[in-house]
C-alpha cells in the first residue's frame, strides 16, 4: 500500500480545528516552508550557510506532464505533552550514474520503482500514513507527543551536502545518451533547516520544554535518524533521548561504503557527519558497519538508549543489498536489479549478517536492544508497506516472543530505568 499525496491536497491552513460542539479538536499537521538559502548556527556555534532542496527543483505531473514545484518543506504537529518525536522518512538511495539517473526509468514500470524518490510531493507526507502518526488510535504510545515529519527527496539517506552531475548513460531519461543530469544531494541541509526551526520553536517561552526526545525513521530515514542523532541530542541536551531505527540494518557492500563513506565522494559526508562518525571515514568496513555505528553511539551517549527493528527477511533491504552488489560487479542495468526466486543467497546472506550484527550489539552494549519480527515486511512505523494480511503493522506486530511491538517500543522509550530487552521471532 503506497501513498501518493500531492501538496495541493495536504496543505493545512490552521493548527487546530473544532468539533460540532465547538470544542477544540486535536492539533493538525502544519506544513513548514523552508527558504532556499539560510544562515544557521551549528552545534559548535559556527555560522553556516545551507541550501535546502530536493534532488530536482521540479517534478513532472503524472497526469499532464507539466512541471510541479518540488521545493523542500517539512511537517510539524504540536502535542499536549512535553515529549518530541522527530521522524526521518524513507525512500531509497542513489550514489552513481546508474542509481541516480538510470534507475529513474523504472518509474513507469508496473511493480518497479527507481532506487530513490526525488519527489517531495509523492509518498512524503504524514497525512494518512497511519502507524505512529495515527493519534486517534488508543494504543499509540505517542499520540500526545509533538511530532516532526522530515520528507526525503535527496537520495542521500539525509546526510548529503553536494550537487553532483551524473550521466544519463543510455539517454533513457533525457533522450540524449551521456547527457548530464544534476542531482542535489542536500539531505543534510534540509535536516539542519528543520533543526534550526525546532530549536527556535522550543526555545520560545510559550512552548513546553522537551522532556523526552525520540529520534526515529524508517528505511533510509532510519540511517538519517541514526547519523543525525548527535545533532538532535545537542539541540535538546536536557531531554531524555532515545534513537529507534526502523528497517535500516546497514547490511551493505564494501563498494557502497567506499563510494559514500569516504572523503571526496558524491554525498560530501565529511562536511555533514558529526565528528563521532566522520572520524571513522576511510576505515569503515561493510561487515562491521552497523555494529561500529551503534557502538560509537552507545559509548558516546551512555545515558541515552538505542534500538533497531527489522523483519527476518525484509525484502526491500535484501533488494538494496542486491542493487549494491550488482553495481559493485559493474551491472548498471536497473531492469535486472529486482528480487526474484533465484535470489535466495541474497536473502540468506542478508539475514545472517543482520542477525549477527544486532546480536553482537545486544550482547556488548548496555543501552541497546532490538526487535526482529517474522516475515518480510519492510518498515513498521507507518502503513507504507502494509499488506492485505497485515494492514496496520505498527499495531499488529507481535511475532517476537509474542510481545506486541507497541508495548515493546513504549517500554523502550518511556521507562525511567532502562533494561535492555531484545526479542526475536521463533525459528
Amino acid at each position: 500500500m503506497k501513498r501518493l499525496l500531492w501538496l495541493s491536497a495536504v496543505m493545512v491552513l490552521g493548527t487546530m480545528t473544532a468539533d460540532a460542539q465547538g470544542k477544540p479538536a486535536a492539533a493538525e499537521w502544519q506544513v513548514i516552508p523552508v527558504d532556499a538559502q539560510m544562515d544557521i548556527i551549528d552545534e559548535q556555534g559556527i555560522s553556516k550557510t545551507i541550501r535546502p532542496s530536493c534532488a530536482f527543483d521540479t517534478v513532472q505531473n503524472p497526469i499532464n506532464g507539466e512541471p510541479l514545484d518540488n521545493a523542500f518543506h517539512f511537517y510539524f504537529k504540536q502535542g499536549k505533552s512535553k515529549n518530541l518525536l522527530v521522524y526521518f522518512n524513507g525512500g531509497g538511495a542513489c550514489w552513481n550514474d546508474a542509481t541516480c539517473v538510470g534507475s529513474l526509468a523504472l518509474a513507469g514500470v508496473p511493480g518497479a520503482r527507481p532506487a530513490y524518490n526525488p519527489s517531495i510531493l509523492a509518498e512524503n507526507s504524514p497525512l494518512n500514513a497511519g502507524g505512529v502518526f495515527d493519534d486517534s488510535e488508543k494504543d499509540n504510545p505517542f499520540k500526545d507527543w509533538s511530532k516532526v515529519f522530515i520528507p526525503y527527496c535527496t537520495g542521500d539517506i539525509h546526510i548529503g551536502s553536494s550537487d553532483i552531475v551524473y550521466a544519463d548513460v543510455d539517454g533513457s531519461i533525457t533522450g540524449y545518451p551521456g547527457a548530464p543530469v544534476t542531482v542535489k544531494h542536500r539531505g543534510f541541509d534540509n535536516f539542519m533547516a528543520v533543526r534550526a526551526w525546532l530549536t527556535q520553536h522550543f526555545d520560545d517561552k510559550k512552548q513546553k520544554k522537551v522532556k523526552k526526545l525520540l529520534v526515529t525513521g524508517s528505511s533510509a530515514g532510519g540511517y538519517g535518524a541514526t547519523l543525525h542523532f548527535p545533532y538532535l541530542q545537542a539541540a535538546f541536551p536536557k531531554a531524555d533521548s532515545a534513537l529507534f531505527a526502523d528497517a535500516s540494518s546497514a547490511v551493505v557492500t564494501q563498494g557502497f561504503i567506499d563510494s559514500v563513506f569516504d572523503f571526496d565522494q558524491v554525498w560530501n559526508v565529511e562536511a555533514s557527519l558529526p565528528l563521532l562518525f566522520s572520524e571513522g571515514l576511510t576505515t569503515y568496513s561493510a561487515l562491521g558497519f552497523n555494529a561500529e555505528i551503534f557502538t560509537r553511539l552507545s559509548e558516546a551517549y551512555p545515558t541515552s538508549r538505542f534500538a533497531q527493528y527489522t523483519t527476518q527477511l525484509d525484502w526491500v533491504q535484501v533488494q538494496f543489498l542486491k542493487i549494491m552488489d550488482q553495481n559493485d560487479l559493474g551491472n548498471t542495468n536497473p531492469f535486472t536489479w529486482g528480487i526474484n526466486e533465484y535470489d535466495y543467497l541474497y536473502f540468506a546472506e542478508w539475514n545472517a549478517r543482520m542477525e549477527a550484527s544486532l546480536s553482537f550489539l545486544s550482547e556488548t552494549t548496555n543501552n541497546y536492544q532490538y526487535y526482529i519480527g517474522s516475515g518480510n515486511i519492510h518498515t513498521i512505523l507507518t502503513d507504507d508497506f502494509a499488506t492485505l494480511e497485515v494492514p496496520h503493522p505498527f499495531y499488529q506486530e507481535q511475532s517476537a516472543a509474542n510481545l506486541k511491538f507497541t508495548k515493546w517500543l513504549e517500554r523502550f522509550t518511556k521507562k525511567g530505568k532502562f533494561k535492555p530487552h531484545s526479542v526475536k521471532y521463533s525459528d
